[in-house]
């Protein structure tokens, strides 16, 4: 009797031994998974970062691309208007009148135009920190409206000396 309540008190032994000892193995592997879930959550953000990052980096090197363009465009038309004076010049008093009433209408929205760049340029500038997808369709959106606007003013000016001065 003695040796079955030996034997029996070794297997109970055993067998809180083996529960504590899986509990302990639960508890640590638990443990490691929170950890490895946290380092994951971690590098998501790390990602996330990342990507707003390189976003960012694309859209100011695109926003920069466009204002560069659109300076050189505006620069070419006010060369065109100066050209188009001297045609005027040349023009009788009667064309000279309404060719110089549709120049400065003309050279009136190209200034709109620049005006309207150079404050769409200083909120993009003021906006690239709290960039998000909304300031890339607002800009995508503005491009095409003055990439539009502009074409529309270049139509304009070739058309002032169409049919008029030769």
């Amino acid at each position: 009797m003695k040796n079955s309540k030996s034997i029996l008190f070794a297997a109970c032994l055993f067998a809180i031994t083996f529960v504590t000892s899986c509990g302990d193995a639960s508890k640590k592997d638990m443990k490691d998974a929170n950890e490895n879930l946290k380092e994951a959550n971690e590098d998501i953000k790390d990602a996330a970062v990342d990507a707003n990052d390189a976003a960012k980096l694309k859209a100011k090197s695109d926003w920069e691309n466009f204002k560069m363009e659109s300076d050189s465009e505006i620069v070419a038309m006010k060369k065109q208007t100066t050209t188009f004076k001297e045609k005027i010049e040349k023009a009788n008093k009667k064309e000279k009148v309404k060719l110089t009433a549709d120049l400065k209408k003309v050279e009136g929205k190209l200034d709109i135009q620049k005006e309207k760049l150079e404050a769409k340029n200083k909120e993009f500038e003021a906006g690239i920190d709290k960039f998000d997808a909304s300031v890339e369709t607002k800009n995508e959106s503005f491009k095409r409206e003055f990439k539009h606007d502009m074409n529309e003013l270049g139509t304009a000016a070739k058309d002032l000396f169409k049919d008029n001065v030769k």
